[in-house]
């Protein structure tokens, strides 16, 4: 009876105690997709339960990718398979610097993609939409890409809340001028209701309301949109026909509604990035169909050893970033860890020494 790839690897597992093995075989399968594609391919991976910014599209990565891409290589164009969450949104705008600009600097009209085996959410997102083209699998999905205020409770857990929420809320109160006790201070064609409050209800509102959040929301909803529309006016100079209206899906959450909505290939039939196919079906990157299934094979083994790595508990290990030459990872906690798991750290710095690899 053939088991399906996670079987495999819970077997694999068991008997080795460790992913030494699993990490030795998605090094071999990067270098077969590689082939595959004749391009150059960087394989970035993270938690989807990690409990701090390690795992997250930051600063950091932005180095590890450009430090990966000093590595001279003949093949042209560049690839970036990429499973994510997200992360901070003028990370991911780096992240499109560098990609753009190693393409620009090889002389020789490489392009920048990136490949989506499973999520790219939210700055992830921000990184796919900067590429020059996006290739989806069947089930893979983009997200919403407003920002998001990461809050701590007592016991240092993260929880996530969408910054357009402090916003609305606020908007709606300071907008209402038949709001119970701020009637009578609002006229009709008031456009700007809280002036008209006493200094001392003011002051109790604000402080209630926590306005120094909602500015800050309003700055981070602002970049995000100004990094969207540095991006449309990129896409628009290639293709006239596309309009910065058909970022509207990823960009406005009153149209997803939450920002773990997915977004995928079906959600955009209408839209002039697929119709332009600046977002295609993975299925499109080979004419040859039996070329397709093995690359699509291999792909799907690589995100489910590196989804079962970066989310095992057992471990440290919360993002890997690699290509054919180097391989990276980056340590941190994740939920429900209450310490850091020394056992596999020391173990990948004993193989580390064996080989020209560093972890982060």
């Amino acid at each position: 009876m053939t088991q399906s790839i996670f079987s495999q690897l819970l077997s694999e597992l068991q008997t080795n105690k460790n992913h030494n093995a699993s990490i030795e075989r998605c090094k071999a399968i990067i270098k077969d997709l590689e082939n595959s594609l004749n391009k150059r391919v960087v394989a970035y991976f993270s938690s989807e339960v990690g409990n701090d910014a390690a795992s997250m599209v930051n600063d950091e990565d932005v180095f590890i990718i450009e430090n990966l891409l000093s590595i001279p290589i003949n093949k042209k164009d560049l690839v970036l398979i990429l499973h994510s969450n997200g992360g901070f949104s003028l990370s991911a705008e780096r992240i499109i610097d560098v990609c753009r600009n190693y393409c620009v600097q090889r002389n020789d009209d490489s392009e920048f993609y990136v490949i989506v085996p499973k999520k790219a959410k939210s700055a992830a997102t921000i990184v796919a939409l900067g590429s020059d083209k996006i290739y989806l699998r069947d089930t893979a999905e983009l997200g919403p890409v407003d920002p998001q205020f990461i809050v701590a409770d007592k016991d240092g857990n993260i929880q996530v809340e969408p910054a357009y929420l402090y916003v609305d809320a606020l908007e709606n109160i300071f907008d209402n001028e038949a709001a119970g006790i701020f009637k009578k201070y609002f006229n009709k064609n008031n456009s700007k209701p809280l002036s008209k409050l006493p200094n001392e209800m003011k002051l109790k509102l604000l402080e209630q309301c926590n306005y120094a959040m909602f500015v800050n929301a309003k700055n981070e909803l602002g970049l995000s949109d100004s990094i969207i529309a540095k991006i449309s006016k990129e896409k628009i100079k290639q293709y006239p026909s596309v309009c910065l209206e058909d970022f509207d899906i990823f960009r406005d959450p009153h149209i997803t509604k939450s920002h773990g909505r997915l977004i995928n290939f079906s959600d955009l039939i209408n839209n002039t990035l697929r119709t332009e196919k600046i977002i295609e079906r993975l299925e499109n990157i080979f004419e040859d169909k039996n070329k397709f299934k093995n690359f699509d094979n291999l792909l799907w083994e690589l995100y489910v050893r590196k989804k079962q790595l970066v989310n095992d508990p057992g471990n440290n290990i919360v993002k890997t970033i690699e290509s054919t030459e180097e391989f990276f990872v980056n340590f941190g906690m994740k939920r429900g860890q209450t310490k850091k798991s020394p056992q596999l750290e020391e173990t990948l710095e004993e193989k580390q020494a064996e080989k020209p690899t560093q972890p982060q």
